[in-house]
């Protein structure tokens, strides 16, 4: 199935990654480009953003206090559904980076563990946020579905 049925507008079934806050806020964006995790996927192309319904206190807390990167306060971060689309373009380990990756997507995977799997995202887009259930490892969503529920308020009506 496509995933763009009009540019710039993802449709069908679509593969999916949770995250706690605030790194999908941060992949959605564009300001977190590599994450880690113990296992690795074979898996290339668009990948949903989830954001579960946890939150990482401290590196919220340091992103506010540290950097310059503007993200929302804790009440304005969104959470329990899709938040943004990105296209996962490797997943490697540290040390096994391949020789074509730029010198600036190789720094990203500085923080990476050497036993872990960096995920290097590209193009990432936030979107609004669509309430759904998230899961562990990758699994897929029917954007189409998704859109077509009620909204959440509405939704406790049925």
């Amino acid at each position: 199935m496509s995933t763009l049925a009009q540019p710039g507008r993802p449709s069908g079934k679509i593969k999916a990654l949770s995250f706690k806050q605030p790194f999908a806020w941060l992949i959605a964006n564009g300001y977190l480009l590599v994450d880690d995790r113990s296992w690795g996927t074979q898996y290339r192309g668009p990948m949903l953003i989830h954001a579960s319904k946890g939150l990482y206190e401290e590196y919220y807390h340091y992103i506010k206090a540290h950097t310059d990167v503007p993200i929302p306060d804790r009440d304005k971060l969104e959470y329990g559904g899709v938040v943004g689309i990105a296209k996962l373009v490797l997943c490697s380990k540290p040390g096994e980076l391949p020789a074509g990756i730029s010198r600036e997507q190789r720094a990203h995977f500085g923080g990476v563990h050497q036993e872990y799997y960096g995920f290097l995202f590209a193009q990432a887009t936030p979107l609004p946020l669509m309430p759904c259930a998230g899961k562990l490892g990758i699994f897929e969503i029917d954007i189409d579905q998704l859109r077509a529920a009620p909204p959440a308020a509405q939704a406790e009506l049925f």
